[in-house]
């Protein structure tokens, strides 16, 4: 079953999205909404219970990419130059849209009584149009230098880390993800500005009470 974008987007008239780049301040946003405005916030990992559900339900039938993902080997993974990472990306072989539909279905659930500030990764814009509104979407930015600089230093992305530093070669390694970070960064200013969404590129002068104010005049919250 298929179920149409525009039966998606009637049942998610009470969801905000951030959406954009690593660092670009959606989870700082989405906490932030969610304490002044009575938000319930959703990510993707957004309850740890609900996250299990979510692995315990795919199967190799339905969700093949995010099935090979549990049995991963991480030396072979981040090994692998920029442009198998690309590849990779573009065939969904990291099963994100796979799990993007997961979280929808729990979005309209939580939706249904309640505002939703929802923080996912989700990079197919014209997909994103379709199951809402430009005034229902904010596009978070950050340059290259500022994300290369902070991401790695994040508690959340401490796991993630580590791993790098646990294998062979990790310099060479962490210059992959740091060419990967630029590319991406590029990527989503270019879509964002092709697509016309609301969008505010974070800076070192930047302030959570400042970009607060202009995601909540751009909701009109």
């Amino acid at each position: 079953m298929n179920i149409a974008n525009n039966i998606l987007k009637y049942n998610l008239q009470n969801v905000f999205f951030l959406v954009g780049t690593a660092c670009g301040g959606k989870t700082t946003m989405a906490q932030e909404l969610s304490q002044k405005h009575k938000f319930i916030h959703f990510n993707d990992n957004w309850n740890e219970d609900n996250f299990k559900v979510w692995k315990s339900i795919i199967t190799k039938r339905y969700q093949p990419n995010s099935t090979k993902r549990q049995e991963i080997d991480w030396e072979e993974y981040f090994s692998r130059s920029v442009e198998e990472f690309l590849a990779d990306k573009s065939s969904d072989k990291h099963g994100a849209k796979e799990q993007l539909e997961f979280s929808i279905i729990e979005l309209i659930k939580l939706s249904q009584d309640n505002k939703v500030v929802a923080d996912v990764w989700i990079e197919d814009f014209d997909l994103l149009l379709e199951i809402s509104d430009y005034s229902r979407i904010a596009c978070l930015l950050a340059p290259v230098e500022l994300i290369i600089n902070d991401y790695y230093q994040r508690e959340d992305h401490i796991d993630f880390t580590n791993c790098i530093k646990s294998l062979k070669n990790p310099e060479k390694k962490f210059e992959t993800q740091n060419e990967l970070f630029r590319i991406g960064a590029n990527e989503m200013a270019e879509k964002a500005k092709k697509h016309n969404l609301f969008s505010i590129m974070r800076s070192e002068e930047s302030t959570i009470n400042n970009t607060l104010k202009m995601i909540e005049k751009h909701f009109c919250l």
